[in-house]
């Protein structure tokens, strides 16, 4: 498994998931019978931000031995993502098929834990 694969795919799904959320969340809230968005500029500024994160992690597979700040913040946004999704398909105010890009997520903060313990960037939470 090569790192740098592992941030250039994290890249394409991270701008594949902002442009397709950005043009299809009304037709799948219609879809899954869920009420429009009343404040529709939050979901585009969460979808700005998820497509400059992208970036971030374009930077970090084109040079994985630099850019380890970004990854760090990578894993806090994207656990962030999780828990938050999570939190409102738990408390029903979210359908679960929301929830399938916050598990996509929590994957890769795991594979960026783990990339960073072999870069010796963080240690064992058991030391």
């Amino acid at each position: 498994m090569t790192w740098k694969y592992i941030f250039l795919l994290k890249a394409v799904i991270n701008w594949v998931e902002s442009i397709a959320l950005l043009l299809t969340d009304s037709w799948i809230r219609e879809w899954l019978g869920q009420p429009p968005l009343t404040n529709p500029e939050y979901l585009h500024l969460f979808l700005v931000l998820v497509f400059v994160i992208g970036l971030g992690y374009w930077w970090v597979g084109n040079d994985i031995s630099h850019n380890h700040g970004i990854v760090k913040l990578g894993i806090l946004a994207q656990s962030s993502v999780f828990i938050v999704l999570a939190y409102h398909t738990l408390v029903r105010s979210l359908h679960p098929f929301y929830l399938i890009p916050g598990v996509i997520d929590l994957s890769f903060a795991i594979l960026f834990g783990l990339f960073l313990y072999s870069y010796g960037r963080i240690k064992p939470a058991l030391e």
